[in-house]
């Protein structure tokens, strides 16, 4: 494996409390057990044997996200000290970039001075305008976040940050007002994510009058046909991949995952989303201070997920947008029945907004190029028959028995019912 993004878990708590948050509201309680912080031993012990790995790998690239709970209840000065720790892989000739990923309010002044003064990019988690938002978005009394968080902003805005916000989409905003709402605040870029859900919970959580597909394609629309536009990220990767670019994420495409989780007590494992598929699913026994970055390999986990766009169940390699959707994001395919030999909970939500994107792109080419290309449009209903007379003539897949070595035992099923 070649890994050069990791989430560094800085932070094992959080200030707020997000209803929907895989780390403390989906059945994990695993951070329980974890340091509250990340200890200076676990970081020197990291920055070693990343940079072992890299150099093994001839990997000139090491990217760092800042992650949490929340990353900024870190001590000022001690988030200066886990920076300076990778002086010496720059030294080595590789080009390390930072993110820090917060909720916002705790920034002020001073914060956006260490961020300047080392290079790092910020993102802020918001979920549209305040009543919205404040529904799931809200602090340990129950009060809604919303205005510290836009005070948060504006400290970034002041100090001439670009900032960038992630958002999970909310089905019961209005599409125009949602689109309205962040060009209002006048933002780099926004990514707007699939809310986190599997095949044992989903139906609980996306009952709405309204689909995913429907309520992306109403976004995307708006969006597309905005000549002043910001950075849709969701979209803009969608639409890289229609045109042929491999972009390298994990929630599309079918490139590697390069990218592992270190959380504050040193264990590496898979994306932490997964933790929403079982209390300590992500643990794995492996632990960079004990352990060298190449031995994540022998984790099944990391393997399935590092792999997720390949390891694929026989619908997704049916489909004629499988190396566009790379079957979706790994978290959302999961059940308790099957493991991961599943489609996303999305599929059907992919299938439709993807054509739609697909065939909006192609009503912007000039008519000359799309026949010289041989380009045509593919209807969902196209897609669908595609699925089903592909279906039938393909082979299960060698990696079928790993995918369903996650299901749970009839005895772990039956405990469940009861």
């Amino acid at each position: 494996m070649r890994i050069n993004k990791i989430v560094v878990k800085v932070a094992s708590r959080c200030n707020i409390n997000c209803s929907y948050c895989y780390m403390y509201n989906l059945g994990d309680l695993s951070y329980k057990s974890q340091p509250k912080f990340i200890e200076e031993k676990t970081i020197k012990n990291f920055v070693k044997k990343i940079l072992i790995h890299l150099q093994k790998t001839k990997l000139s690239t090491l990217g760092i996200i800042i992650h949490g709970g929340e990353p900024l209840l870190m001590k000022k000065s001690d988030f200066v000290s886990f920076i300076k720790h990778f002086d010496i892989i720059k030294e080595n000739n590789i080009q390390v970039s930072f993110t820090v990923q917060t909720n916002g309010i705790l920034l002020d002044d001073e914060w956006c001075d260490i961020f300047k003064e080392h290079g790092v990019h910020v993102g802020i988690s918001l979920d549209g305008p305040k009543e919205e938002n404040d529904m799931y978005r809200v602090d340990k009394k129950g009060n809604g976040t919303y205005d510290d968080v836009i005070k948060g902003l504006n400290i970034l805005k002041n100090n001439n940050f670009n900032t960038g916000i992630l958002s999970v989409m909310n089905l019961n905003i209005n599409p125009d007002e949602y689109y309205d709402h962040f060009k209002s605040l006048e933002l780099k870029s926004v990514d707007v994510l699939l809310l986190d859900a599997n095949h044992d919970s989903h139906e609980s959580i996306l009952s709405s009058n309204t689909t995913p597909a429907q309520w992306y394609i109403d976004v995307f629309d708006k969006w597309f046909n905005d000549e002043q536009k910001f950075k849709i990220r969701f979209f803009d990767m969608i639409i890289k991949e229609i045109m042929g670019e491999k972009i390298g994420i994990d929630s599309l495409g079918v490139s590697e995952n390069n990218v592992l989780v270190l959380e504050t007590n040193g264990g590496l494992e898979a994306v932490d989303v997964l933790k929403l598929c079982g209390d300590s699913f992500t643990k794995n026994g492996i632990n960079i201070n004990t352990h060298e970055i190449d031995e994540v390999s022998k984790s099944d986990l990391i393997d399935v997920y590092y792999n997720s766009g390949k390891y694929l169940p026989k619908k997704c390699l049916a489909c004629p947008v499988q190396e566009i959707c790379g079957g979706g994001y790994l978290p959302h395919r999961y059940s308790s029945k099957n493991g991961f030999n599943n489609p996303t909970i999305y599929c059907d939500d992919l299938l439709r907004l993807i054509t739609h994107i697909q065939n909006s792109v192609i009503d912007t080419l000039p008519k000359e190029l799309v026949l010289r290309a041989g380009l045509s449009k593919l209807t969902y209903e196209n897609a669908l028959k595609i699925i089903d007379d592909n279906l039938p003539t393909i082979p299960e897949p060698k990696y079928i028995a790993k995918l369903e070595s996650f299901k749970k035992s009839k005895q772990e099923l039956s405990t469940n019912v009861l």
